[in-house]
């Protein structure tokens, strides 16, 4: 719960930040030299682009969440990963769980495998295809529902 007020509160505060930008945006287009003008429309467009990036890291992690309610514990049980206490697995336990969820996603490629591929992906610190995994997942299940 305390990950969703810190969200929540840097949310906010990126589109406080943004909104300012806009603003101030606005203000340079009123200008009457040119250079200035282009500066203020660099000014508008950046706050839209950091709105959408913002609104799609968003929905991947609430899509994410929601998926990951749907797996029973013991789906994760399976792959064995030891962890420290600090809450990160361990690197021996991460690669032989990568060979386990890699091999349930070639016999039976479902949202739920590809899902465990992905928890499997950030425990051995490969973010990129992590979150590749976790897509494809989200959109398997998705699939699925439709």
């Amino acid at each position: 719960m305390t990950t969703k007020i810190w969200i929540g509160a840097m949310t906010a505060l990126s589109v406080l930040y943004l909104g300012l930008m806009l603003q101030r945006g606005v203000v340079l287009i009123v200008d009457p030299n040119w250079l200035v003008k282009i500066l203020g429309l660099a000014l508008l467009l950046l706050p839209m682009f950091a709105f959408w990036a913002i609104a799609r890291e968003i929905g991947f992690g609430l899509a994410s969440e929601k998926v990951a309610r749907q797996i029973p514990e013991e789906s994760f049980e399976q792959l064995g990963l030891e962890l420290r206490p600090s809450g990160k697995a361990t690197k021996e336990s991460a690669s032989n769980a990568f060979e386990v969820a890699s091999s349930l996603v070639e016999n039976q490629p479902n949202w739920q495998n590809w899902f465990l591929l992905g928890v499997v992906y950030e425990a051995n610190g490969d973010r990129r295809r992590a979150r590749s995994a976790i897509r494809t997942a989200i959109e398997l299940e998705r699939a699925e529902r439709a």
